[in-house]
């Protein structure tokens, strides 16, 4: 069957694989579940259509819900540069121009939350490319659906980056405690012991090559 129309069944299920799979294999996953054949391109417009849509959606501010929630917490975060490629609007106007030639290769960072109950193997996961405010925004909607409550203790762990612990205050008050992780912690003591003496800084960094991390 060759599609001609995308009905909203068919961007869903377009979507779904979008979600999964890169762009090039959506229509081999139609063609073998559904038999239905449709282009890359419009698979991929299709789905940052939607994406669009999702992300022009207003989002309720995230609070944190009336109940007693878990006892604790362990939250994280961290960046990660991925790679990006963005289409320049060219400059020509009047003519077709192949919007291939205009794109721009770069990088961009993709901050990552991960919050879960001590012992749990199952963590809730956020990301956002957005900045600190919304990376915070992220981590406390990430804590609600790992069962944040008003009783709820926030232990979070980082590098040390003084965003990252603004964000935990702002985000949890009180119930927010914030620790650098011991690799970091020694990164720093490194650092700090070459400037007061060089034989402690040789010695942090033999401890911190020697923890079983």
């Amino acid at each position: 069957m060759v599609c001609r129309g995308c009905s909203e069944l068919l961007q869903r299920a377009i979507v779904d694989f979008g979600a999964d799979a890169p762009a090039a294999r959506i229509p081999q996953k139609l063609k073998e579940h559904y038999g239905i054949e449709v282009c890359a391109s419009t698979c991929w417009s299709i789905v940052l259509q939607h994406a669009q849509t999702i992300d022009e959606c207003p989002k309720a501010a995230a609070q944190i819900p009336e109940r007693d929630g878990v006892a604790q917490l362990i939250a994280e975060i961290d960046g990660s540069m991925i790679p990006v490629v963005e289409m320049a609007e060219s400059n020509d106007q009047s003519a077709k121009v192949d919007r291939r030639k205009t794109r721009q290769v770069g990088w961009k960072e993709a901050r990552l939350s991960l919050v879960d109950p001590p012992g749990s193997v199952t963590p809730v996961f956020g990301a956002t490319v957005g900045p600190p405010d919304q990376v915070g925004e992220t981590l406390l909607r990430t804590a609600v659906q790992a069962g944040l409550g008003r009783k709820t203790q926030v232990h979070a762990v980082s590098d040390g980056a003084a965003w990252i612990a603004d964000q935990v205050s702002e985000q949890f008050g009180l119930h927010g405690h914030f620790l650098v992780d011991f690799y970091h912690v020694c990164d720093y003591l490194t650092a700090a012991g070459t400037t007061i003496a060089g034989t402690a800084a040789k010695a942090w960094e033999r401890l911190r090559n020697n923890f079983p991390f």
